[in-house]
């Protein structure tokens, strides 16, 4: 319990340490564009969060690439030292908007922190993708940039896009590691969160600029916690078979509610408010200082996640053939110089990349969106079919947004009135057409579920325009006088994502009548002790040292990311995700995994151990049961009841 309040305090620090960075940093952003004339985007601490979420993190990436981590810090508390003066300009935050973040802080405290029940220590679902995301930060906090492979120690840098964790690594630096990366993770994903909300209500304001104004805000709040009609098809599953999801998108291409987006990827949204935040930059006032910024925005995106920034590019390119056709030759101008000054800020990481995926095949392909519902075999008459229900299809993952987008069009006077308008179809066709017709080819179809946000994005604005235009505001008792198919749907998507909340933290406590629960190292007995050898190794063992576990068995291992912040040879099968060839990481695997597996001397560990520094070795390995063994014969640099910790220094032969 103490642990737990311990990292709720850290989250809630961090968000502080961010928020503060942060909101002064887009103050002095704000002020300099309110001097450019984009008056409505200067003075207030929405647009303050967009302008830092839009720039910074392209800005601190560069600065660490070509300078030092120290460097994008000083940069950082520069900007939020000049923002002060514009910040007093400001009116204060309102009491339900600093409440409203506290809230959601203790949520993602809940949801992506660790629970201790007795001796056990559980981990949420949530880790999956967290361990990659924390060990991303301490690679940067360690090493710099470029990015060094967190999971595989290899001389290429790592092939994946980062500026989402530089960003997030500015608290870490600032307090010198008194908070540390999980703390810093989840204030990104409060500061992102409270990004889309801004960025709605900009579109909002902006899309429909008659619309009552009352409640706007409180209205996208609670829309952006609802979720689709997943859930109608887990509990037909669940009521066949008497075993029930863990995660309810499983069973078709996703199209995640918000809240798992930014609980899983939060760095595919903040591409998503850095790309259309850029594009309305450049619409509100096009001229060459909003083209800098512009560029600057589409970098961050891109940056921060290439399949949102793939879509943004399609936007851009498709209202930029609009703006020819209709003779808008400036703002044509502008955003082109943008696009091709965001393509040079892109080289460096892009090279990054190049470096450290050689060898990889073409990363996108074309495809149907598949309907797997259709239980037929992958073929021409299974992509004939899903071409046909792909109305269906997104019906399902679109929910009450799908409802509220055809009622938004439905209406004759929702045509076009604003270029933002105009910008918010075009990335909503834009994600249709990517989401629906192209595949990522890498370990999972990142591309053709994180494009989605961008049409996510525009059914949330259409949607809350709908309930807006015909209430006048927003309160929660007026939901009973809403259309019938909308309160429907809105009811089955809060369902859905209730039941998905509890399942991710509850599961250890379901089985076994769970299902899908997905192949990761989750052991309560275990990891409470390995976080515990860890966190010992932060502080006693040099950075730079090799620290391996058994990187056999489960697709995902979680504690070395989790908790540790030093190398790895391999971390386990799924390490590829960095670039790594499968090759290369099998052979490590093959090499490595007898360590932990099968009875070897102390002089054959050592052999097989080169290059590794520290064998982290626990009671789920196989060679702890040989008490005759090198496990027990070797002195320890620390040891719990179920994890050694032994220097391969140490290993020597027997006599």
């Amino acid at each position: 319990m103490g642990q737990m309040v311990v990292a709720f305090v850290d989250v809630l620090a961090a968000t502080a340490v961010l928020t503060v960075l942060l909101g002064l940093s887009g103050a002095a952003i704000g002020a300099f564009v309110g001097w450019l004339g984009a008056k409505e985007l200067a003075w207030s601490w929405g647009a303050a969060l967009l302008f830092s979420l839009a720039l910074m993190p392209a800005l601190l990436s560069l600065i660490t690439r070509f300078l030092s981590l120290d460097a994008a810090l000083a940069t950082q508390v520069a900007l939020a030292l000049l923002g002060i003066p514009a910040a007093r300009k400001m009116e204060r935050p309102s009491l339900s908007a600093a409440c409203g973040l506290l809230v959601f802080a203790v949520f993602v405290a809940i949801e992506l922190g660790d629970f201790r029940w007795g001796d056990k220590l559980y981990q949420g679902i949530f880790a999956l993708d967290m361990v990659k995301h924390v060990a991303t930060i301490n690679s940067i906090l360690s090493w710099g940039l470029p990015l060094t492979d967190p999971f595989v120690s290899r001389a290429e840098p790592a092939g994946y896009y980062y500026f989402f964790y530089t960003l997030a690594a500015m608290p870490v630096r600032l307090t010198f590691g008194l908070l540390d990366a999980r703390a810093a993770m989840g204030a990104s994903v409060v500061l992102v969160a409270a990004g889309v909300l801004a960025l709605a209500a900009l579109l909002q304001r902006k899309v429909v600029p008659n619309l009552p104004a009352a409640g706007g805000v409180s209205l996208l709040a609670a829309l952006l916690l609802c979720g689709n009609l997943d859930i109608v098809a887990n509990i037909l599953i669940g009521l066949a078979s008497h075993r029930w999801p863990i995660e309810i998108e499983w069973w078709n291409e996703q199209i995640a509610p918000w809240l798992f987006s930014l609980l899983w990827v939060p760095h595919h949204v903040l591409g998503l408010i850095a790309g259309v935040f850029g594009l309305l930059i450049i619409s509100e006032r096009p001229g060459a200082a909003s083209a800098v910024i512009g560029a600057i925005a589409f970098a961050s995106c891109a940056g921060a996640s290439v399949w949102v920034g793939l879509a943004v590019a399609l936007t851009a390119f498709l209202w930029l053939i609009s703006l020819i056709v209709r003779g808008h030759t400036r703002p044509a101008l502008m955003l082109a110089a943008a696009g091709c000054l965001a393509g040079l800020l892109l080289v460096p990481l892009a090279l990054d990349i190049l470096h450290g995926r050689s060898g990889e095949g073409i990363p996108i392909g074309f495809t149907i969106r598949s309907f797997p519902a259709l239980l037929v075999t992958p073929g021409l008459f299974h992509n004939v079919v899903s071409l046909l229900l792909l109305p269906l299809n997104y019906f399902i993952g679109f929910g009450v947004f799908a409802a509220g987008a055809v009622m938004f069009w439905r209406d004759p006077c929702s045509h076009i009135k604003t270029e933002a308008a105009r910008i918010l179809v075009l990335a909503a066709a834009a994600g249709l057409l990517l989401g629906s017709f192209t595949q990522s080819t890498a370990l999972k179809n990142d591309l053709g579920w994180r494009v989605m946000l961008l049409p996510q994005l525009a059914s949330l604005v259409w949607t809350s325009a709908v309930i807006l235009a015909r209430r006048g505001t927003f309160r929660i008792a007026d939901i009973r006088k809403w259309p019938a198919v909308m309160v429907v749907l809105l009811m089955i998507g809060y369902a859905g994502n209730i039941y998905e909340l509890v399942s991710v933290r509850a599961y250890p406590w379901l089985e076994p009548n769970v299902i899908f629960v997905p192949h990761a190292g989750f052991n309560p007995d275990i990891d409470g002790e390995l976080a515990a050898a860890y966190a010992w190794a932060n502080d006693h063992v040099a950075r730079d040292a090799v620290l391996q576990h058994n990187p056999a068995g489960d697709e995902r291992i979680l504690p070395f990311g989790l908790y540790g912040r030093n190398r790895v040879a391999v971390a386990d099968s799924e390490s590829t995700i960095f670039g790594a060839p499968r090759a290369e990481v099998d052979s490590r695997i093959a090499a490595i995994a007898p360590i932990f597996t099968a009875p070897h001397t102390a002089a054959e560990v050592r052999a097989r151990a080169e290059g590794i520094d520290v064998l982290v070795v626990s009671s789920a390995d196989p060679v702890w049961s040989d008490r005759n063994g090198w496990v027990w014969s070797t002195p320890v640099l620390f040891a719990l009841p179920h994890v050694r910790l032994i220097a391969t220094r140490d290993l020597v032969p027997e006599r």
